[in-house]
């Protein structure tokens, strides 16, 4: 299978999200904060768009019981802040992104690949990378099909 880097212009997301606070224990280990985020964004009859999740810490900054990550599901539509469940803006941005299905391709020949496009490309990395998908990758195998990677992009 072939898998195509490109480089283009993300939009603004507007997202609820949760913190995880603990090791990576495959993909299933956000599914619960997924759940409670659309519970929540249902309950508000607010219209949701891409599900996005991405590590806050670099593997080597904190130890596997401190690491963060955000599970987030991008609304349409005003809201607040409830308890956990907080409010962000994650901005427009250049990134080069890779579409593939994990059952095909796996997903650490993807961000290898990535690492070694940025290393003869004239950008760096220049936020953590991020997974989306278009609805809940545990129930929708269109979605699971066509994960998305994105890093967001800046000059060398």
């Amino acid at each position: 299978m072939r898998v195509e880097i490109k480089v283009k212009v993300a939009p603004n997301y507007n997202v609820v999200y949760l913190l995880h606070t603990g090791p990576y224990k495959g993909q299933n280990m956000w599914q619960s904060e997924f759940n409670q985020l659309m519970k929540w964004a249902k309950k508000r009859k607010l219209r949701t768009g891409k599900w996005i999740m991405y590590f806050i810490d670099k593997w080597s900054e904190k130890t596997q019981k401190k690491r963060r990550s955000i599970a987030a599901i991008e609304i349409k539509g005003k809201t607040k802040p409830e308890g956990k469940i907080q409010i962000m803006k994650l901005p427009r941005h250049k990134v080069v992104s890779v579409i593939f299905d994990p059952d095909k391709v796996s997903e650490e020949l993807v961000y290898h690949g990535l690492e070694g496009w940025l290393e003869s490309s004239p950008y760096k990395q220049a936020a953590r990378s991020r997974e989306l998908y278009d609805g809940s990758p545990w129930t929708s195998p269109r979605a699971w099909a066509n994960c998305e990677v994105q890093v967001p992009l800046k000059r060398k």
